[in-house]
């Protein structure tokens, strides 16, 4: 490939156009029914309603495979203990179950271009310049900032060591503005997470709705109902909860969090709604479990690139069936407990023992699965551990124990003390949260090392593992070789040559 060709090919950073949907008035309110469309962005926003045009493209570039639409989510759990490829498979994120990958692996190269693309749509909007003169305009610009403060905290975690391991090395490129001849070096991590606190703590401040208020365009007459396919106020504040934890920031964690619990108006579901919740397919009308979540449709969808089908094999309706999930996790779940629902213990051929799908996500060809980025049961969990560390285990128990009786109400809860309490708190995020994208990241901010499940034998014992410490190369992904030929400016990580 030419220098020229590679550098269409590669920068997401110089992208000179900008992706832009039709507002539309389908069930997930967001979702268009036209195709993509490039416009040129000079004077593109000029009023609410075509900042609301601006707003639809972005929240379409989540939806990318190789974004929120899939890849992350996988890294987090297959690149983890919870979980391995299948003997059986397509072929697809073989590296990320056998811990080898080079700086020309597909997979880092599409996460660091699609991510700086959601970045430059979310500036298209920061930048654009209109009058914050409404409250929907005052909400659109905190859209745009919440996205891109979170889509960088995502980048600076997956193309960098964790923030408590050592803030000042190099973390990735902060591009607030469209330049199409920047070459953006790294900034440190510290300086990115500081970004990222900016964002999320600007967009809090410029957010005027809540979840499934309504927001009306004088113009033209549409209702924009603010349901969890959008950000709003308290998926911000959960969005900063987050950050903080991998900050160890716990004072900042708590308050976040608790400003959720006694605020937003958020619950979870009921155990026996469990496996319902997760298989319906059209954006709750109420604030049960998901507090912003990345929707599809017929009409905007990645086909047969997102997590259900990755994870549901052709026989059960979808398409690979790839991954499944250890023994050891599927037997953490008693048999009262509602989580174990979103399991089907089987066979498959050419996998030796039985074969433990994962079935959270639903095989729907008119509404497609819908990807979950924050969710209340994440925030109490938050919560807990934030209490834990501000050495207050009664209200760290009181919290985890939230979750785990209203999935278990048989349960009579954890009484642990001392250490034993985070023990605790790790064991309900790995049941809650499994297969979300949240494992590996409670083992890579916690410095930990762990044994990664490759294989298993006909006794369903793991028959083939790596052991992950926290300097193994590829607990961080390598900054794509692509990107660094064009751009000099930008350092490879420790371990790749």
């Amino acid at each position: 490939m030419n220098k020229l060709n590679m550098f269409k090919h590669t920068s997401a950073l110089i992208l000179a156009g900008i992706v832009l949907l039709t507002a539309g008035s389908c069930s997930k309110s967001f979702l268009d029914k036209v195709p993509l469309d490039a416009t040129n962005t000079a004077g593109a926003i000029k009023d609410e309603p075509s900042m609301y045009t601006a707003i639809i493209g972005m929240y379409s570039s989540l939806r990318a495979t190789d974004l929120y639409g899939r890849t992350l989510a996988i890294r987090g759990d297959l690149m983890s203990d919870d979980c391995f490829l299948s003997s059986s498979n397509s072929g697809r994120y073989t590296g990320f179950n056998t811990y080898d990958m080079d700086k020309t692996n597909q997979y880092p190269r599409d996460v660091w271009q699609t991510a700086y693309t959601a970045i430059k749509n979310a500036n298209f909007i920061i930048n654009s310049g209109l009058e914050n003169n409404s409250n929907n305009i005052s909400h659109m610009y905190a859209e745009a900032y919440a996205v891109r403060g979170m889509v960088l905290f995502d980048l600076v975690r997956n193309f960098a060591p964790p923030y408590t391991a050592d803030p000042t090395k190099l973390g990735v490129p902060i591009v607030l503005k469209f330049d199409s001849l920047a070459l953006p070096a790294r900034d440190t991590i510290s300086k990115v997470y500081a970004q990222v606190l900016s964002d999320l703590n600007t967009a809090y401040s410029l957010a005027k709705y809540t979840q499934n208020a309504t927001m009306t365009f004088a113009s033209t007459g549409v209702a924009r109902v603010m349901n969890a396919s959008y950000i709003t106020k308290y998926a911000i504040k959960g969005l900063l909860a987050r950050v903080y934890q991998h900050m160890g920031n716990w004072t900042a964690a708590r308050d976040a969090a608790l400003d959720i619990v006694n605020n937003a108006g958020n619950t979870l579901i009921e155990s026996g709604g469990l496996v319902g919740y997760w298989a319906g397919t059209v954006t709750r009308p109420d604030k049960v479990e998901t507090m912003f979540e990345v929707t599809s449709d017929a009409n905007n969808n990645v086909s047969d690139g997102t997590l259900a089908n990755i994870y549901v094999p052709k026989n059960m309706g979808g398409s690979y069936g790839d991954i499944l999930a250890t023994k050891t996790l599927y037997d953490s779940y008693s048999s009262t407990d509602a989580r174990k629902g979103l399991f089907m213990d089987t066979v498959r051929s050419s996998q030796l023992g039985r074969a433990y799908y994962i079935t959270k996500y639903p095989i729907n060809t008119v509404s497609y699965d819908d990807v979950k980025i924050v969710r209340y049961a994440e925030i109490l969990l938050i919560l807990a551990e934030a209490y834990y560390n501000l050495s207050d285990e009664t209200n760290a128990l009181k919290y985890v124990n939230m979750v785990a009786t209203k999935r278990d109400p048989a349960y009579a809860g954890y009484a642990t003390t001392g250490t034993l309490v985070l023990e605790s708190i790790l064991n309900e995020r790995l049941k809650e949260l499994a297969f979300e994208g949240y494992r590996f990241w409670d083992l890579y901010r916690l410095q930990r090392t762990f044994v990664k499940p490759q294989a298993q034998n006909s006794s369903n014992a793991i028959s083939k593992s790596v052991t992950v410490t926290p300097s193994t190369p590829n607990m961080v992904f390598p900054i794509p070789a692509d990107e660094i030929l064009v751009n000099g400016n930008l350092k490879q990580n420790d371990g790749y040559k």
